[in-house]
């Protein structure tokens, strides 16, 4: 069975309200949590929002995969569901407000929508491939996103992870190179939809999976902005670079690998 563009949006969207049930309800809330085999932080609200989402594809989509950050990949074909059913564990097991829930849609290895829902916010984010990037915050009507016009590294506003994120020589190098060349600030919302809001023109990101940056990635580019690893390359996962587009080979620049 095929289906539309519209559909999958819409279903996107109905999983962010099913995830954002789960998850609020919970929030400041007592709850268990524990440490994965790479020492990250996972709660039993991750687990139960994507076994959620991971119900209600099986009932919409049953023969798409999905790979979410709990329980890896089910499925095969050329349709797959990308999750992270609470992006920013530490954030939401300490009760602040940096947390989200991401969603794309790969089809045949190109992600084609995504949905970056801020539950304690009240705001979320979308974009399909060819349709723009949207806004809604709170009760407020959607808004399109458009990319700052940002030309100079000089006057760029950049995301640069804290210490715990920037964990080996090559990264720690980029950090340093990024915090002179630019002007790193601190975020209250997810960095890379700051760049596709226009209010921040790089984000980058030196520890990341597939379900961190495959929503926001879609969502960067259809709002006018561009995203790669921090070598170039238009891979998911490992390392992240989202931009305004104008300042993306500047920046590769200086967080391209030296060979």
């Amino acid at each position: 069975m095929t289906h539309s563009v519209d559909d999958d949006l819409a279903l996107a969207l109905r999983l962010a309200d099913v995830a954002r049930t789960i998850s609020l309800a919970r929030f400041r809330g007592e709850l268990r949590s524990w440490r994965k085999a790479d020492g990250s932080l996972v709660t039993e609200v991750d687990e139960a929002v994507e076994d959620a989402v991971r119900a209600a594809l099986g009932s919409e989509r049953p023969g798409d995969a999905m790979l979410g950050e709990e329980r890896g990949q089910t499925g095969s074909g050329p349709r797959r569901w990308i999750v992270d059913a609470i992006d920013g564990t530490q954030s939401f097991a300490s009760g602040t407000t940096q947390w989200a829930t991401l969603i794309a849609l790969e089809t045949d290895g190109e992600v084609v929508l995504g949905v970056c829902d801020h539950p304690p916010l009240g705001r979320r984010y979308w974009a399909a491939k060819g349709r723009g990037a949207f806004m809604a915050d709170g009760g407020a009507a959607p808004v399109r996103l458009r990319v700052s016009a940002t030309a100079s590294l000089d006057d760029a506003c950049t995301f640069i992870p804290p210490p715990e994120w920037v964990r080996d020589a090559h990264a720690r190098e980029v950090a340093a190179a990024l915090g002179r060349a630019a002007r790193p600030e601190r975020v209250d919302d997810h960095p890379a939809m700051l760049v596709a809001r226009g209010d921040c023109d790089l984000a980058v990101f030196f520890v990341c999976g597939p379900w961190d940056v495959a929503a926001p990635s879609i969502v960067v580019r259809e709002a006018g902005g561009a995203f790669s690893d921090l070598a170039g390359n238009p891979s998911l996962g490992g390392t992240a670079l989202f931009s305004n587009g104008v300042l993306h080979a500047a920046a590769l620049r200086i967080t391209a690998p030296r060979t």
